[in-house]
């Protein structure tokens, strides 16, 4: 029985835990599919809030010895003040319990909470000083760069008095550098664990090799792509590029001949776009363009000046080298998949017709599988 017992504690412990560090840690939420996007924002957003909830009980739990010792020696303005914040940050963390929005942002409860203490030293509760310590480590974790710097200011000019009359000079300066040390190493660790969920997302969803986007996150955008299409007529197109003949490239040249001519062909199509186009790398050799707001007739001339500044390139060790677009727009599918074969279905088409070329996905006839047993394997 008693094994029972300690086998659940610790299980809800390490939950507990779990949920703790998902909460502070910035780690990315993955999805399985690009229509997963709206629960991947709800997640998000919980994260968020988990994260100020536990900002508030730890505001909480330091708020109640000092409210607890103000009672007890009588001074009933700070006892007041903490026991109003203390009901404040219950009820706030009430809310976000309940999916709901705290009605006091983290600046206004920060900043209320600074001022208590504050008031608690003018007091001359000068120990409440120390108890700025957490509230410092607080401002970076919670506030954006701007708000966090302008409240640690804040916060210092109004400690500094206080600290210079209840302490000689070298104490003083010494508790003045600890805290400014104290919230600058939490701004750090901040921007650190930011800076490395920036680069675990730009990992996430890049190609390696050329820089551009992956499959991933082109599954995201033209999902997004198809409800703009749905909801407000805004039209998109699909470009399937594949660079013709590349096995032979990789069979004569090397990997590394061919891994070469891949990254200049993304250069030479990423300088002919948009910035509001997403250029991803589909596969080996298999590139998708998504040109938003763009009709197919328009997406036709992208591809065509695409194809031809490809062609007039030096891309290969022997000279040129040619690639095969497949168009479909987004008012013709029905789905990501099916606009993705569409496209695909295109461009075999344009394989078999020789190379080099243009084709434009007719839904009507053109089948919902490749054609790839149309094609040699080297393509």
């Amino acid at each position: 029985m008693d094994s029972h017992l300690t086998i659940a504690n610790e299980s809800n412990w390490l939950r507990l835990k779990q949920h703790f560090r998902e909460s502070f840690s910035g780690e990315l939420v993955y999805r399985r599919r690009a229509y997963d996007v709206a629960r991947v924002d709800q997640l998000l957003e919980k994260r968020r809030r988990n994260a100020y909830r536990y900002i508030l009980l730890l505001l909480a739990v330091i708020l109640i010895p000092i409210n607890a010792h103000n009672l007890y020696v009588g001074e009933m303005v700070p006892a007041i003040g903490g026991m109003l914040l203390l009901g404040i940050l219950m009820a706030n963390i009430l809310l976000l319990s309940m999916n709901r929005d705290a009605f006091l942002s983290p600046p206004l409860v920060l900043l209320l909470s600074i001022s208590l203490l504050l008031l608690s030293i003018y007091y001359g509760q000068s120990y409440g000083l120390y108890l700025l310590y957490p509230l410092l480590v607080a401002l970076p974790i919670l506030l954006k760069t701007r708000w966090a710097v302008l409240l640690g200011v804040l916060s210092g000019l109004l400690a500094a008095p206080l600290v210079l009359t209840q302490y000689d000079a070298t104490t003083a300066i010494v508790i003045g550098l600890s805290m400014g040390l104290t919230w600058l190493v939490s701004a750090w660790l901040v921007y650190a664990m930011t800076e490395q969920s920036r680069r675990l997302k730009d990992m996430a969803i890049t190609d390696p090799l050329t820089g551009v986007y992956n499959r991933r996150y082109l599954e995201l955008q033209a999902t997004k792509a198809l409800d703009f299409w749905r909801r407000y007529q805004r039209p998109a197109s699909l470009l399937l590029i594949d660079i013709d003949y590349f096995k032979r490239v990789n069979d004569k040249y090397g990997h590394a001949v061919g891994d070469a001519a891949i990254k200049a062909l993304v250069d030479v199509i990423s300088r002919r776009i948009r910035s509001v186009d997403t250029l991803c790398r589909f596969g080996g050799e298999e590139f998708v363009l998504l040109l938003s707001e763009t009709g197919v007739g328009a997406a036709e001339l992208v591809a065509n000046k695409l194809r031809n500044a490809v062609e007039n390139e030096y891309i290969l060790p022997e000279g040129s080298m040619t690639i095969s677009v497949g168009i479909s727009g987004v008012a013709a599918a029905n789905g990501l998949d099916h606009w993705l074969n569409m496209a695909d279905a295109a461009m075999y088409i344009a394989k078999k017709k020789g190379r080099n070329r243009v084709e434009v996905a007719e839904p009507v006839r053109l089948p919902l599988d490749p054609l790839a047993k149309t094609v040699p394997d080297w393509r």
